[in-house]
């Protein structure tokens, strides 16, 4: 009984159907997709960064960089944009007559969508900070003539840090205006100046390095920053 097998043995092996191949039933297309592990942390470090942005935006509408010392038009008391009151005069944009200049961008609305505040974001070392003011860039982006959106004093000149050299003009009625970005100025603390008075020339600054040369513009009413465009001529 040794040497001999058992009959069925044999005949079990021959007939053993040998393994199917295995198949993962994906598409080569999609495998190779999935093989590359980065795509999806990617796309969700992205998406969190945005969001975090805007958290810390809606947050910090109060803020400024801590590397800079804020000046009265930084501060806020609401987050809501007021009723204002019209001033005697009407409003200008800040740049000489005949400047080809637009809004590069705009004024961080506190309630608007997250696509709207997303885009009045700035990005400064690995910190967002919500736009305050509006940017207004020439065309072909060279340097231009900054001019008086208000009659009113001038409260203060500086040369800021980050921002460049920054002007605050105080005008009836409650607002203020703050010019920054500026690369030179033409007036003192304590001038009275006209409409369309020159104040200076737009330049470039760290803070919003990637604009290039622009001049930010923030106006506050009764201290509370406004969105400059709803008070100013539709261009």
């Amino acid at each position: 009984m040794d040497d001999k097998q058992h009959p069925n043995q044999e005949t079990s092996q021959e007939n053993k159907a040998p393994d199917a191949p295995k198949t993962s039933g994906r598409p080569a297309s999609a495998k190779r997709v999935m093989s590359k592990r980065w795509l999806y942390p990617a796309i969700y470090l992205g998406a969190a960064a945005v969001i975090i942005g805007l958290m810390y935006a809606r947050s910090q509408f109060n803020s400024t960089p801590t590397s800079v010392q804020p000046t009265s038009t930084n501060a806020t008391t609401s987050q809501t944009q007021p009723t204002t009151a019209e001033p005697k005069e009407p409003w200008i944009w800040p740049y000489a007559d005949g400047t080809n200049a637009s809004v590069s961008m705009g004024f961080f609305p506190v309630d608007g969508s997250s696509a709207q505040q997303a885009k009045a974001l700035v990005d400064y070392d690995n910190t967002y900070y919500p736009h305050k003011g509006i940017d207004i860039k020439t065309k072909d982006g060279s340097t231009f003539t900054v001019v008086s959106a208000l009659s009113g004093t001038v409260e203060s000149v500086e040369d800021q840090p980050l921002y460049g050299y920054e002007i605050v003009v105080k005008s009836p009625g409650g607002y203020t205006e703050t010019y920054q970005s500026l690369g030179s100025v033409d007036v003192k603390p304590g001038q009275s100046i006209h409409q369309g008075e020159t104040l200076g020339t737009a330049s470039s600054n760290l803070f919003e390095k990637s604009q290039g040369n622009h001049l930010y513009f923030q106006v506050n009413y009764n201290g509370t920053p406004v969105d400059p465009e709803t008070l100013l001529p539709k261009q």
